[in-house]
């Protein structure tokens, strides 16, 4: 609730005007039951035809009126949520993407998607409906004060059965919190289940692992469907209570009314009346217990959205050099991965200077993908110094180094959307000139050319639809784009044919000859051959680093 008051009176004013627009609803709506009282006490005893005009009259005119405040209302509840839900949005995007790398890896993909589809159970808790439901629910006194001047013992006895809906379904509500984690926790780890077949299909069908998926999706559906009856059945129960309330409500507002009747102390239309505005409140009530649990499921996505929003970020108010020439040092670098007993390496030290080449080598898993995201800035070092032309890394805008760098990964991934788009991602601003270089250096152009979307060719699912070699010369004209002065390759000619080592062997040639410095994750003796340096990081925990003599440039025969 503390949100939603805290939403409502943003802007003040939209909040009195809904809560002026509330009361006006709320008073007209007692036009109904006051016509049925007037019309069986007055109309049906006198018989007098210019009453019941006047009545009928005056009741059209009051339900016109409800219905036009109760349109307004709704678009001004409406806009109660439009500026939260935006700000909501835009801060949980702005964490998305600059939370950093080491924090969002720790959280299981789909528990992360579980997490952002908080934001869809706050827009729909914050509806204004919701509002409405809420808002309404004060003025129930209203009624229960127009209950109490026709016979203050039905209203003792609406008050008590609207109590106990409220009270037992407060409990229901209660209660049902623990089922709810429970059962988002089971969702989590099913769709996990289902995103891993779905993704290795292949792997599902050729080694015969269908018995294996079908055990955990069983024990899996059995606890969902478990947890299901028990969310279905406290749903139910609330129901059940407020439609049990209605009831006994309704037949001891007739049986005592029938007797306040008989006895003189209630009229006919009286007692319709008070059961007309009986069932009232008892709506009102099932209205805002709705809201409620509503509201509270929000409240949970709102906490597991704050948690998230709370996870360290990247800096993007750092320094932004002048110029960068390409020298990078390392002192005493380490890093380990917390889930590691020991550290990937340590007490790493080494300098490039302008223009030079490092090769790096090591076996699977010894850190040389995390080697060139600590440079990248992707990953921080446990303990020592990444220093860019003498200033450390950390003090640095990472908006502003990731524009130095180009960048190639191992296993390269993409945004949803076109090749141009993907390509000009971290330079929109890019000159059709440069961008048709980009394609050309990267031998992209001959698969574009047999598209016939060229560069509009859509890429889906990250590009995990294209083949390998498609994916890499993507990456490295998106890496092309950026004009800085040092290239990190992982295992650039990996997956590649002839040609499209060739063509990496000439973009390598051409940032050698341009005074870039390359960090370059290989094993091909065609680039081996032209390090100034070799760090192998097989040699745990302090890698190994060689300088050798250049004999040629990358993919050139020795001299």
């Amino acid at each position: 609730m503390k949100e939603l008051f805290r939403r409502l009176f943003l802007v003040r004013q939209l909040a009195w005007e809904i809560l002026v627009a509330s009361l006006f609803i709320n008073v007209l709506s007692l036009a109904s039951p006051i016509f049925v009282i007037q019309v069986l006490n007055r109309y049906v005893g006198y018989g007098f035809d210019g009453t019941l005009v006047t009545l009928t009259s005056g009741t059209l005119l009051a339900a016109a009126f409800g219905f036009a405040f109760s349109s307004v209302r709704g678009r001004l509840a409406a806009a109660v949520s439009v500026g939260p839900d935006k700000e909501l949005s835009g801060r949980v995007l702005s964490a998305l993407t600059q939370v950093r790398l080491a924090a969002l890896s720790r959280i299981p993909q789909n528990k992360l998607h579980e997490v952002l589809g908080g934001l869809q159970t706050v827009q729909s808790a914050y509806s204004a409906s919701q509002i409405s439901a809420v808002l309404d629910l004060p003025f129930v006194l209203v009624f229960l004060l127009a209950i109490f001047l026709l016979s203050p013992l039905l209203a003792f006895l609406t008050i008590l059965a609207t109590a106990s809906a409220l009270w037992g379904g407060w409990l229901n509500v209660k209660h049902g919190r623990a089922a709810y984690r429970d059962m988002q926790q089971h969702t989590v780890a099913h769709r996990g289940l289902v995103s891993s077949a779905i993704s290795g299909a292949d792997t599902l069908r050729a080694f015969l692992a269908g018995a294996y998926v079908r055990k955990l999706w069983d024990r899996q559906m059995e606890a969902l469907l478990f947890l299901q009856r028990r969310l279905t059945e406290q749903r139910s129960l609330g129901q059940a209570l407020i439609g049990g309330a209605s009831m006994i409500l309704r037949v001891l507002v007739y049986a005592l009314g029938a007797m306040l009747v008989v006895s003189g102390d209630l009229s006919m239309g009286g007692l319709i009346g008070v059961s007309i505005l009986s069932a009232k409140v008892v709506q009102m009530a099932s209205s805002f217990l709705q809201a409620a649990f509503l509201l509270d499921k929000a409240q949970e996505g709102l906490r597991l959205l704050d948690e998230f929003q709370r996870l360290p970020r990247e800096s993007f108010s750092g320094t932004a050099l002048k110029n960068f020439t390409g020298r990078v040092e390392l002192r005493d670098l380490a890093f380990a991965y917390p889930s590691n007993p020991g550290p990937l390496f340590e007490s790493l030290n080494l300098t490039l200077e302008p223009g030079s080449i490092l090769c790096v080598l090591g076996f699977n898993g010894s850190g040389k993908s995390t080697f060139t995201k600590l440079l990248s800035g992707l990953l921080e070092p446990l303990r020592g110094q990444i220093l860019i032309d003498g200033v450390e890394l950390r003090q640095l805008s990472m908006e502003w180094w990731r524009r130095q760098i180009l960048f190639v990964p191992q296993d390269p991934s993409f945004l949803s959307g076109t090749f141009r788009d993907n390509i000009l991602m971290a330079a929109p601003e890019t000159s059709p000139e440069r961008l048709g270089e980009a394609v050309r250096l990267a031998d992209l152009r001959r698969y574009l050319d047999l598209s016939p979307d060229g560069l509009e060719t859509p890429v889906l699912e990250g590009g995990r639809d294209l083949p390998m070699g498609i994916r890499k010369r993507l990456a490295l004209a998106r890496a092309l784009i950026t004009p800085g002065h040092l290239a990190i390759l992982d295992e650039p000619t990996e997956g590649l044919d002839a040609e499209g080592n060739a063509a990496i062997y000439a973009v390598l040639n051409v940032l050698a000859k341009a005074g870039i410095t390359l960090v370059i994750v290989t094993r091909d003796p065609n680039i081996l051959k032209a390090a100034g340096q070799i760090l192998d990081l097989s040699e745990k925990p302090v890698p190994k680093l060689v300088s050798v003599p250049r004999k040629a440039a990358p993919g050139e025969a020795p001299a």
